[in-house]
């Protein structure tokens, strides 16, 4: 009975994604003495941001996150004689966000770190943050910009990046799904630190490869944001070259939190652990695949590749056997199938997340 309840749920889910990649939370830790007190806001709107919260620098760096609308800007403020990370934890914690970032240079290194960490603990939603030139980080869910400072149009002067990182977490928290951000442009900048580029091994492509999310000048003058890369280096059999693409990782992101929470809200507890209702669960997640393909969707997974979720029988099997079931060793993959195992649900699937149009090879043949 319960069950188109789901199919409707999944659908919902999959043609909203690319509304609600465009709905991201911001997050910001910052010093400020204003009010003489740690404390967490939270705004919708530029204009909510007064002097009598924040300092001029502050207010003039947090607006750079409402140029492209953030849904919501979450802003951790801590007093400027705070030195230890801890403090800062202990705040953000109870916070849900998409991305993060800090003005504050030392606490770079803490906040990647603290990602790493809530990642790991976090099963139904990932956390992302933006840095600025961290040394280690070799991470999916760190954004690591590589250029020390950027010129204002407006202010007419050379702004730190940590200052203007919000403008970059902006793009990032609004993107659409149907686009990356490689390219992007960023007009409210006409250049932009470009000291760490040469021609020789220093390459923008090297920097790149090297995980670093660059700015750059164009040919028409306009600053752009390079390949949309995070930081990920490092590969794995899990954790593959793919992965270092920011869209990639938004779409993974997506699907995740999309299953976890309708998985957790709309089934644990409210079926009984058997063969039929399995299939009805990998019926759904199947639907929920195949409409991730429209183009109301932002055409996270590709339509002409199969793709689907299944019963992952070995998984099965080896629970059965890691409990002393010795004769699962020799049963068929129907037998696995029947045998459900206790109140788990051992499912994998395979799926083609699409990357944005990046590359162009033409190749032209004159008679």
């Amino acid at each position: 009975m319960g069950q188109p309840v789901i199919d409707i749920i999944f659908i919902q889910k999959a043609v909203t994604a690319i509304k609600r990649s465009q709905r991201g939370v911001a997050l910001v830790i910052l010093k400020d003495d204003t009010r003489q007190e740690a404390g967490v806001d939270l705004f919708k709107y530029e204009a909510d941001i007064t002097k009598d919260k924040y300092s001029a620098e502050n207010i003039e760096i947090l607006k750079r996150c409402f140029y492209n609308d953030v849904f919501k800007l979450r802003v951790v403020h801590v007093p400027t004689s705070t030195t230890e990370f801890a403090d800062v934890k202990k705040l953000i914690d109870k916070q849900k966000f998409n991305y993060v970032w800090t003005t504050i240079k030392e606490f770079q290194k803490d906040l990647a770190s603290y990602i790493k960490s809530r990642n790991k603990q976090s099963k139904g939603r990932k956390y992302k943050a933006v840095l600025h030139n961290v040394t280690v980080a070799d991470d999916m869910h760190l954004i690591n910009v590589r250029n020390d400072s950027v010129h204002g149009i407006d202010e007419k002067r050379d702004i730190p990046m940590n200052e203007y990182l919000p403008r970059i977490t902006s793009v990032l928290a609004n993107l659409p799904m149907n686009r990356s951000c490689t390219f992007y442009d960023l007009e409210d900048i006409d250049s932009v630190d470009e000291s760490f580029i040469d021609d020789d091994e220093n390459t923008i492509d090297a920097w790149v490869d090297k995980g670093y999310l660059v700015l750059f000048q164009d040919d028409d003058e306009t600053v752009k944001i390079n390949r949309g890369v995070n930081s990920l280096t490092t590969y794995t059999s899990t954790e593959t070259e793919d992965m270092s693409k920011i869209i990639i990782v938004e779409s993974l992101d997506i699907i995740l939190e999309d299953l976890y929470t309708t998985f957790k809200k709309f089934w644990v507890g409210k079926y009984k652990n058997r063969l039929n209702n399995q299939y009805l669960f990998i019926s759904s997640v199947n639907t929920y695949f195949l409409t991730l393909t429209s183009i109301e969707a932002g055409e996270i997974l590709d339509e002409e590749f199969n793709n689907i979720a299944y019963i992952d029988v070995e998984a099965q099997r080896q629970a059965w056997l890691s409990v002393g079931k010795t004769e699962a060793e020799d049963w068929d993959e129907d037998t696995v199938k029947k045998r459900t195992f206790k109140s788990t649900i051992f499912l994998a699937g395979n799926i083609k997340i699409l990357d944005a149009v990046e590359d162009l090879h033409f190749k032209i043949t004159m008679e």
